[in-house]
């Protein structure tokens, strides 16, 4: 093998060195940036009082959609928009708070700091007044 060539080979080398190490580096420093974000305790409380606050809001929904469902068709409330509409808006809004909750569930650096006190996932089910016939 000629110089030249040996010379050719020891600089690739060395690059493809380099790109490794540069890789490793960058895994190594975004995982220890996780795990300092994840055990900051800022961010602990505010997981945990976020899960809380998603959670309350689910049952205030349910709240308002009993209320809604136990008060007549002819009840000024619904002279804009009616009791269907309302429901169902109700409903929506219920739908996306479960969703996000259960989202944010799934993720490891959340789920750690979540009050025991609270389900693991939710279901629209959950809710009493969300298949109640209108």
């Amino acid at each position: 093998m000629s110089n030249t060539a040996k010379t050719v080979l020891a600089v690739v080398g060395a690059i493809v060195l380099l790109v490794v190490l540069w890789v490793v580096g960058q895994a190594l420093f975004v995982s220890t940036s996780l795990v300092e974000k994840s055990t900051d305790p800022d961010h602990i409380i505010n997981n945990y009082e976020e899960f809380q606050s998603t959670y309350n809001s689910c049952v205030k929904l349910n709240g308002d959609l009993g209320t809604i469902r136990g008060m007549p068709p002819s009840d000024p409330m619904f002279a804009q928009f009616s009791k269907g509409a309302m429901i169902a808006q109700k409903k929506q809004l219920l739908n996306r708070w479960v969703e996000e909750y259960n989202a944010k569930s799934k993720m490891i650096n959340r789920n750690l700091w979540k009050s025991s006190a609270l389900p693991y996932q939710l279901s629209v089910d959950d809710f009493s007044n969300y298949n109640e016939p209108r």
